[in-house]
């Protein structure tokens, strides 16, 4: 029987693929590429792209974020996929980072498992994991817990020592003055490991450096 591959292609640096994500895509038989932007380019179509076979084929959807038109699009993707899954066809779903973090690839499981078919998931170097390494912050120590939440949800934190803010972008002033007035220092992280990489601690650089592949580390001063 035909499988579904989800395969987290990590943060963007071909050199971060596993070794078991390289073997899936380049013996695939269909790859599907999700895009947030109609006809939008790719983050993980271009840390893969060296490993997709000529005769292998790929097809790019488009995924909304949100929205009525976001759960209309996972099914058509689906439906797809379904078709392939149906000629006997081995597809992989690539995802930037790991496919269970804030991933499109979620909600199609329900859709696939419904279905019968088997499904295996390949996990990628999360974004925040590769922006630890390149600003070696760490993130977590001892037995203390780590707090992961998007900037929508800073709500969410009551006095956590460690945090790590994701979905950033258009949020920076909202996250960084929260930040400041609870005793947090942080670390503001775009790009990692790809071109365009930077690292910022001050608000005033971080406000001249938006981007959307960004997130920022936090952490309680003294700690």
């Amino acid at each position: 029987m035909a499988k579904l591959y989800g395969v987290g292609v990590g943060p963007g640096d071909k050199e971060l693929l596993t070794i078991k994500a390289v073997r899936i895509i380049e013996n695939a038989d269909v790859i599907v590429v999700p895009t947030a932007v109609a006809n939008g380019k790719s983050i993980a179509y271009d840390t893969a792209k060296d490993f997709i076979n000529e005769d292998t084929y790929v097809f790019f959807k488009h995924f909304p974020m949100g929205g009525a038109e976001q759960e209309e699009k996972i099914f058509e993707a689906f439906r797809c996929i379904l078709k392939y899954l149906k000629e006997d066809k081995n597809v992989v779903f690539l995802t930037i980072g790991d496919p269970f973090i804030y991933s499109t690839y979620i909600y199609l499981l329900n859709y696939i498992k419904e279905c019968g078919y088997d499904i295996e998931t390949i996990p990628g170097i999360t974004s925040f994991c590769a922006c630890a390494s390149v600003s070696n912050e760490h993130l977590v120590i001892g037995d203390e817990p780590l707090k992961i939440l998007p900037a929508s949800r800073l709500d969410s934190i009551n006095d956590e020592k460690f945090l790590v803010i994701m979905k950033v972008y258009k949020n920076e002033s909202n996250v960084i003055n929260f930040l400041e007035k609870r005793g947090y220092e942080y670390t503001y992280i775009k790009r990692a490991g790809r071109k365009g990489q930077t690292i910022l601690k001050k608000k005033e650089d971080i406000m001249n450096s938006c981007d959307y592949m960004s997130l920022i580390i936090a952490r309680k001063k003294g700690d």
